[in-house]
């Protein structure tokens, strides 16, 4: 286990770019890019918003990464095209929910959309033809309220289009096709195309969920419920499995790239699931407090965790 020392409060999201890079973000307004096997920072963004998730499309080009809503800001972009295929130009960031893109090679920072709330997750399809982001509003006991979620397409401006619900908390997308998950209020319904009206729904014990995944080859997906994690067939309707985890409150998960395991993250630990059993294999407390979110790097090997006290990689193995 490696700590990536550098975000000076919390780190709220992670993902892994193609090439094995590490992207984190935080409360810290930085996102941050990792060398994995070193834990050497190779760059820091100063975002000049909290920032709660951070996305890498396919090929690796750019880094979108969205959170609170921002201050009056104008950014200076270099000559070259966005994700949406448009022209870079000069863009103006009025006090709203935004996603941002960073170019790591031109080292210039876009707006990518606006949003009317608080950006807390974001998810590529696996062609990177779409964008999908769930955003949250205050609510009741210090709790976010799933606020709704929007999508773009590639090469479509920026055009914004609504998912379906306006009660939605997290986005995912499947590891192949336009598939696309979203959990909401009690429920979570996987869309055949983000342009769906609607789609397979699932009841959940719990009021909302923070994380849903899909397991790479294999019919099936898993969501956090409370302490449970329900593992469904997001395809075609069929009985879920109910699990007990040893976390409180799941609130991060992540799918290996082969589909044999599954992380799960909470307070204080990370608990390691066998998909094909549905059992725990191990576990891990990394001293980072509650874990936000989870990723595994494209070849399975390691990890990453993100939590209130930190950032860790692990060797999968471990």
């Amino acid at each position: 286990m490696l700590k990536l020392v550098g975000h000076k409060r919390d780190v709220r999201g992670v993902t892994f770019a193609p090439d094995g890079r590490i992207i984190s973000c935080g409360g810290d307004k930085t996102v941050r890019v990792w060398d994995p096997i070193s834990g050497v920072c190779l760059t820091t963004i100063k975002t000049g918003q909290v920032t709660y998730a951070v996305a890498v499309p396919p090929d690796g080009q750019n880094i979108v990464y969205g959170g609170r809503p921002a201050s009056l800001a104008v950014f200076s972009i270099a000559p070259a095209r966005d994700f949406t295929g448009k022209p870079a130009g000069r863009y103006e960031a009025h006090t709203r929910g935004r996603i941002y893109r960073h170019d790591p090679v031109a080292g210039f920072v876009s707006e990518e959309v606006a949003t009317a709330r608080t950006v807390w997750s974001l998810s590529f399809s696996a062609d990177g033809q779409y964008l999908a982001a769930a955003v949250r509003r205050p609510g009741g006991g210090n709790i976010p309220d799933g606020a709704g979620g929007f999508f773009w397409r590639a090469g479509a401006g920026d055009e914004q289009h609504p998912l379906p619900g306006d009660d939605i908390y997290a986005v995912a997308f499947a590891p192949v096709g336009h598939g696309i998950a979203v959990t909401r209020k009690s429920s979570v319904v996987f869309l055949e195309r983000p342009d769906a009206s609607d789609g397979l729904r699932y009841p959940l014990s719990a009021s909302w969920s923070p994380a849903v995944a899909f397991v790479p080859g294999a019919e099936l997906a898993v969501v956090a419920s409370n302490s449970f994690l329900e593992f469904v067939n997001p395809v075609r309707q069929a009985k879920p499995t109910r699990v007990k985890t040893g976390i409180r409150t799941v609130s991060a998960l992540a799918a290996s790239p082969d589909g044999k395991t599954v992380l799960v993250g909470g307070r204080p630990t990370v608990e390691v699931y066998d998909t094909a059993t549905r059992s725990k294999k191990t576990a891990y407390d990394f001293g980072i407090g509650l874990v936000h979110a989870l990723a595994y790097s494209p070849d399975g090997l390691t990890f990453a965790a993100a939590g209130e006290e930190g950032l860790v990689v692990c060797d999968a193995g471990e």
